[in-house]
């Protein structure tokens, strides 16, 4: 499939998914998503080499940073239709959000929530800010914003996921009104207090190297008492110190399991760094051209992810990997299969859905 075919094939499969953008828009977006899937980095002037748009480099280069920059355009707006998309066929009997945070070295930081599927996550919703933690009232801004979308409890169980930055009271509060499952870590400095007994920091549990423990029915926060939740403690080998979670369901060994998840989104950022899109090749120091770029990457993230699982369920993911090597994300196999198609004109799958074929 030629670039120009494949350009007017994803411009039209926007339009059919109801992205929130006007069609100068929905143009330039295609051919972003496009050019990320090829690209080796978000360096503009990279990419502008293989936008599918007869042009001098120069004003290619111009294009994107005009499309970077769109005044009406709204990143989460344009791209809630997908997540509907996303989730008007999901083909699994729970979600599991997963948040965390990330940096472009000391410029930015973006803070992301997605979806957890097959060793990675589908992303659902994000917000760039300067370099920095996050605070409750943004993460749980992201949960608000995605809540319509997503399956509504109990037909479908809603799990929230993440790691000690969204410890927060007021987030597991959000998550028990929303009917949502939720387990998030805590500092080892976090008070704690059992029905017999008195406050007593996290640490003095006393775990030793390769210990974990399960307690029931406990309070957090001194200053906010909030409960009862479950705690699970666990100092694995190769870590230097405890670790501490909170949750609602029972603490147990199939709980520390299942928390396993909330690791997936690290190989998602991976995906979107270093060993994929290469986002600090971008070298953008304003938040609003980052949350444009990160509308292409998330749109391009799912599309992948589809091609991947495409190879998958039509035998063909031998192709590209050996049949005894499991590292093979979905994700990276969407990438090699596009290069693959590209040399030998073969035919490229546009769509933004996950699960066995209908």
């Amino acid at each position: 499939m030629n670039s120009v075919r494949l350009h007017r094939h994803l411009v039209q499969a926007l339009a059919a998914i109801g992205m929130g953008a006007n069609q100068p828009q929905r143009t330039n977006l295609a051919g972003l998503s496009q050019v990320l899937a090829f690209s080796p980095n978000c360096h503009l002037a990279t990419l502008a080499l293989g936008l599918p748009f007869a042009g001098q480099r120069e004003n290619l280069i111009q294009r994107l940073r005009r499309f970077l920059k769109s005044a009406g355009l709204q990143p989460l707006a344009c791209y809630g239709p997908l997540v509907r998309h996303i989730f008007a066929t999901w083909p699994d009997g729970e979600v599991t959000l997963v948040m965390d945070r990330t940096d472009l070295e000391n410029r930015l930081s973006i803070l992301t929530l997605g979806a957890a599927y097959r060793k990675r996550l589908l992303p659902l919703a994000w917000e760039v800010s300067g370099f920095g933690g996050s605070s409750a009232a943004r993460q749980i801004a992201l949960l608000k914003w995605v809540q319509p979308y997503l399956p509504c409890p109990p037909q479908v169980r809603v799990n929230f996921y993440a790691d000690a930055e969204f410890r927060s009271v007021d987030v597991q509060a959000h998550c028990r009104t929303a009917g949502w499952h939720w387990q998030v870590g805590l500092k080892s400095d976090l008070h704690f207090r059992t029905p017999d007994a008195g406050w007593q920091p996290l640490r003095n549990l006393g775990l030793q190297r390769g210990d974990r423990c399960y307690r029931q029915e406990i309070y957090v926060n001194q200053q906010r008492p909030f409960g009862p939740v479950n705690l699970i403690a666990d100092w694995a080998p190769a870590q230097d110190a405890p670790r501490y979670w909170a949750l609602d369901l029972p603490a147990d060994a199939h709980a520390w399991r299942r928390g396993r998840k909330r690791y997936w989104i690290e190989p998602t950022f991976r995906d979107w760094k270093s060993y994929g899109f290469d986002l600090e090749k971008s070298k953008l120091v304003d938040p609003g051209r980052l949350d444009v770029l990160l509308l292409g990457v998330a749109l391009t993230t799912v599309w992948m992810i589809h091609v991947g699982e495409w190879l998958l369920h039509s035998g063909r993911r031998s192709e590209l990997a050996p049949r005894d090597k499991a590292d093979y994300s979905l994700f990276r196999l969407g990438r090699d299969y596009l290069q693959r198609a590209r040399t030998l004109e073969q035919r490229i799958p546009i769509g933004f859905t996950v699960g066995p074929p209908a």
